[in-house]
């Protein structure tokens, strides 16, 4: 039987290969967030011990993830993965022999937690640059959509299996599993070559890398105004998460409702990642910016609050669109920016995700004790949807276009890609090719 052509790229053998370990890996990760918090309370740790641990992974990888950009550019991006990959494997292999013995204190947890979450962050600009290497560029969007459709079924599914193991085995059995995620995933990555010979650039000072990546976006100013963009979005919706249990619980059914909202936006997630991998728009920016407006809905539904239902399926469209946009925008940036400069772009990316949505999280309460919950909501909606309308009004925004070939450029700049890098004082000529397996200079 043929295979479906939305999921003809599984056709290619490394992007198979990659698909399957970040598939393993990911189920494996999504047991963490449950796991790690039972595992130190049930270790004799307090709340107060929890959200010590969990700063100090976030502040961790938030920190790493500029170098680990850098890195992802000057090396082959097949062997960052890979190192990463047994980085975590051993330090949740480690916690798990800990947690068997009975010996683990907080101050272990805190330790391989943040060092696993510092190798996450070389991992996470690698796995979005090494996409170009290992699938042709009309291929990208499905390629994205697939590996973010794995990533909210395992969100779903993950929390759920973390349950089960937490009930039969314990904390250790699951975070070992996780362990063995990554060492699977490891051994994938390996047998990976990718398509074609990957460039990078000439060796410089690691200051003068992170500028020449970040300059790049920089001197697209429309580009950076989209990321910014999106940071106000992630800020703005981590109100909904702050307040909306708290909505429930004040006579609207509870964790119940809650637990049903959560759902909808689950399978919305799942939605938009299979509409992602048919749905190419011509005009990607634009289109996703637009699409980025429905997130208005979670947040103005709560403030009357409407009736469960309409909230849920409010829900269940917004998260649909951020997850079909999401792809959208990980193909554009794919393609807007040259493959020697794309990990430290990518890490740009999720730096300014990373900070902006612990930021609304610490926000929301002292905000909505302040101005009321309704008006924090409401407020919250507009904070996300002006934005998204005023973006739509630059004309780079306008500019960004999907040709017949299915590619993504800029309308009459189709040459503007390649220039790129001498703009950003990276000389052309002292780019270097790298043979698929080879080490990095």
């Amino acid at each position: 039987m043929p295979m479906p052509k939305s999921f003809s790229t599984l056709r290619e053998r490394p992007y198979r290969l990659l698909w399957t370990a970040r598939s393993v890996s990911a189920l494996g990760n999504a047991l963490i967030p449950v796991t790690m918090v039972f595992a130190i309370l049930r270790s004799g740790g307090s709340a107060l011990d929890v959200g010590t641990v969990l700063t100090c992974q976030a502040v961790g990888q938030v920190v790493m993830l500029p170098v680990g950009g850098v890195w992802a550019d000057r090396l082959s991006r097949k062997r960052v993965l890979m190192v990463t990959d047994a980085v975590q494997a051993l330090c949740y292999g480690l916690l798990a022999v800990m947690i068997f013995l009975h010996h683990a204190a907080v101050w272990q947890f805190a330790v391989t937690y943040t060092v696993a979450g510092m190798a996450f962050a070389f991992f996470t600009p690698a796995s979005r640059a090494v996409l170009p290497e290992v699938v042709g560029a009309g291929q990208l969007q499905p390629a994205n959509a697939l590996l973010g459709l794995t990533d909210s079924t395992t969100k779903v599914l993950g929390p759920a299996l973390a349950a089960l193991l937490l009930a039969v085995t314990g904390p250790g059995a699951a975070i070992l599993v996780d362990s063995l995620s990554f060492a699977l995933s490891f051994a994938l990555v390996a047998r990976m070559h990718p398509l074609r010979p990957a460039q990078r650039p000439a060796r410089q000072r690691f200051f003068a890398d992170l500028r020449d990546g970040w300059l790049a976006v920089a001197r697209r100013r429309w580009y950076l105004a989209n990321l910014l963009c999106w940071g106000v979005w992630n800020f703005a919706i981590a109100f909904f998460f702050v307040l909306g249990p708290v909505v429930m619980q004040d006579g609207h059914g509870g964790a119940t409702a809650w637990s049903v909202i959560m759902i909808a936006g689950s399978v919305g997630s799942i939605v938009g990642g299979l509409a992602a991998l048919r749905y190419r728009p011509r005009r990607p920016l634009v289109t996703a910016n637009a699409a980025a407006m429905l997130g208005i809905g979670p947040l103005a539904l709560l403030a009357p609050p409407a009736p469960l239902v309409v909230v849920a399926l409010g829900v269940a469209v917004a998260f649909t669109m951020t997850a079909l946009v999401g792809e959208v925008l990980a193909t554009t940036q794919q393609q807007l920016f040259p493959e020697e400069i794309l990990a430290r772009v990518s890490s740009l990316d999720w730096t300014i995700s990373l900070i902006a949505m612990p930021a609304g999280y610490a926000a929301a309460a002292p905000v909505a004790q302040f101005l009321g919950t309704r008006t924090t909501l409401l407020a919250a909606a507009a904070v996300i949807g002006t934005p998204c309308l005023l973006l739509n009004l630059l004309p780079g925004v306008h500019s960004v276009q999907r040709f017949p070939d299915g590619t993504i450029g800029i309308a009459g700049e189709q040459d503007d890609a390649a220039a790129l890098p001498e703009a950003t004082s990276v000389p052309s000529p002292a780019v270097v090719s790298e043979a698929p397996g080879a080490s990095g200079p």
